[in-house]
C-alpha cells in the first residue's frame, strides 16, 4: 500500500513540474519602449514634485521593473548576436545601462531630495533602449 502512495506521489509531482515548466516556457514579456518608459519617468517625477510619495513609490517599482527588462533585453540581444562586432556593440549598451542603473539605484534612497538627478540619470537610461 506504502508503495502505491508512493508512485501516485511521484507520478503527481512529475506532472505538476512538468505542468509548471511549460506554463513558464510560454510566457512572454513586452519589450520596453521609449515612449512608455519616459511617460513612466514622468509620471513619477510628478508624484515627486507633488510630494505624493505613495504613489511615486509604487510608479518607482514600475520605472524599477522596467529597467530590469531593458537590462534583460540587452542581455539576450548579446546572447542572440550573429557577429563579433554585433555582440560587442551590444555589450558595450550593457555596460553603460549598468553603469546607469547603479547610480539610479543610489539615487532612489531618497526620491524628494534626489529628483532632479532622477530624472536626469532615468532619462540617460531611456536612451539606451533600443
Amino acid at each position: 500500500m506504502k508503495r502505491i502512495f508512493l508512485a501516485c506521489f511521484l507520478l503527481t509531482a512529475t506532472c505538476s513540474v512538468s505542468s509548471i515548466g511549460h506554463a513558464t516556457a510560454q510566457t512572454t514579456t513586452t519589450p520596453v519602449t521609449l515612449a512608455a518608459f519616459t511617460a513612466k519617468v514622468n509620471q513619477l517625477d510628478a508624484y515627486i514634485a507633488a510630494s505624493d510619495m505613495t504613489n511615486a513609490q509604487a510608479t518607482w517599482t514600475l520605472v524599477h521593473n522596467m529597467m530590469l527588462g531593458v537590462l534583460a533585453t540587452s542581455k539576450v540581444s548579446i546572447r542572440d548576436a550573429v557577429s563579433t562586432p554585433d555582440k560587442d556593440a551590444h555589450m558595450a549598451i550593457l555596460m553603460n545601462q549598468q553603469t546607469i542603473y547603479s547610480a539610479i539605484w543610489e539615487l532612489k534612497t531618497n526620491l524628494a531630495t534626489n529628483r532632479a538627478a532622477l530624472h536626469t540619470k532615468l532619462g540617460e537610461f531611456g536612451a539606451t533602449i533600443y
